[in-house]
């Protein structure tokens, strides 16, 4: 008998052992079902925070579409704009007050508090900074629609200022994919060379429905059109300028960012005509770089630098007048007439990029829209989850707001 009693202590031990490991386990698959279930909890309302900025960005831009002071960098309206907190409103937004989180982040554990920052890249600006703000798809050339020696200006010089050697043939390669023939340019492709592809498949002889479909173009890839800004910020970053220690292994390390062909060129602009019927790809005279003014038939890259430099100092309704180059001084008579049917002050699509992220938590989303406002309704014709890229923003960092202004 009291042997058979020694044999119950072991046994109750073992289940009492194997209750406790399943009981465990239990709450192990709990605890991880409550977190994702709050991660994507927040990741959908990080989503809903994204879209308040569309919604608020389409209503700045129906109300001064032609007016870029009101969106093109605006900071006060742009960053960490709050969209819900559960211990404030708009008003009493302490960030707002500040003009940074970093106190309301050092305090510690913050309540709930979803915003957005409307981000672009700042090409006129210093390097390495940032605007708050949209950005008109006229501001680039459209890959399209533009002359071909308008293409050859912009391109040839992209290129070559990546370091490409064969910038010509890529340049055939593009028109060859764009034209309606089947001839092949010299230095060119058609169907005779992608026929001989693993993956076969027809030129498109056509007009290029996205950018990104320029990586089916022979000799096109993410580093001719991306350049080292693998993120797409803007902004060089560490990875960006460490030679081959770490993707992209094609950086050259020179401390200068490399932004391929993307930020100047474009497939998505219509800008209406002169009878105000027709429709056109126009170049905007407000926001574009100088060295897309200067890719334009009839202007020179002194002329278009001179754009650029008197643009920032004139009044914001002046430049609603598409006749402010001549009445400023900026261009000739003769010059402007060369662009004039080429160029505009009233863009109607543009390009909205969102980061949409919480005080209270380290998830953040990452959105781009192609909008365009026809008719005085906003249309998406576009529209990509840019997450996987990262953050890629530094919407904290106060400095770098500073000295990009």
């Amino acid at each position: 008998m009291t042997r058979r009693r020694g044999l119950i202590l072991p046994v109750v031990l073992v289940l009492t052992g194997l209750l406790a490991l399943i009981l465990a386990s239990f709450l192990f698959h709990v605890r991880a079902e409550v977190a994702g279930a709050q991660a994507q909890r927040d990741a959908q309302q990080a989503r809903l925070a994204a879209e308040s900025a569309l919604e608020e960005v389409t209503y700045i831009l129906r109300q001064a579409k032609g007016d870029s002071s009101q969106w093109f960098d605006v900071p006060d309206r742009f960053r960490h704009a709050l969209v819900w907190s559960e211990a404030f409103d708009r008003d009493g937004d302490p960030v707002k007050k500040m003009g940074s989180r970093k106190e309301v982040l050092e305090a510690g554990r913050a309540p709930e508090t979803w915003r957005y920052s409307v981000v672009a890249q700042n090409l006129d600006g210093l390097p390495d900074t940032l605007r708050y703000g949209v950005t008109p798809e006229a501001s680039k050339l459209n890959l399209n629609t533009a002359d071909e020696a308008e293409l050859e200006r912009l391109l040839l010089k992209l290129l070559m200022d990546l370091g490409v050697e064969n910038a010509p043939e890529l340049l055939a390669t593009l028109l060859d994919w764009l034209d309606e023939d089947s001839e092949t340019r010299p230095g060119g492709a058609e169907d005779d060379y992608y026929a001989t592809l693993d993956s076969p498949y027809h030129a498109k002889n056509g007009p290029l429905t996205t950018l990104e479909e320029l990586l089916f173009v022979k000799g096109w890839n993410a580093a001719l059109l991306y350049g080292e800004d693998t993120n797409r910020n803007g902004i060089l970053d560490p990875n960006e300028n460490d030679g081959r220690t770490s993707p992209p292994v094609y950086d050259n390390g020179d401390g200068i960012l490399q932004r391929g062909i993307a930020p100047y060129v474009t497939v998505w602009t219509t800008e209406p005509g002169t009878d105000g019927q027709s429709k056109t790809a126009r170049v905007d005279l407000n926001t574009a770089p100088a060295v897309v003014l200067a890719a334009l038939e009839g202007m020179t890259a002194e002329a278009a630098d001179t754009i650029v430099a008197l643009r920032k100092t004139l009044e914001p309704q002046a430049l609603l007048n598409p006749e402010w180059p001549v009445t400023s001084g900026a261009l000739d008579p003769a010059t402007h007439q060369a662009i004039r049917e080429k160029v505009t002050v009233q863009p109607t699509v543009f390009h909205v990029e969102v980061v949409a992220y919480g005080d209270h938590t380290k998830l953040v989303r990452r959105y781009e829209w192609i909008v365009a406002l026809r008719g005085g309704l906003p249309q998406v014709l576009y529209h990509r989850d840019l997450t996987r890229l990262g953050l890629a923003w530094p919407v904290d960092n106060d400095e770098l707001l500073l000295r990009g202004r």
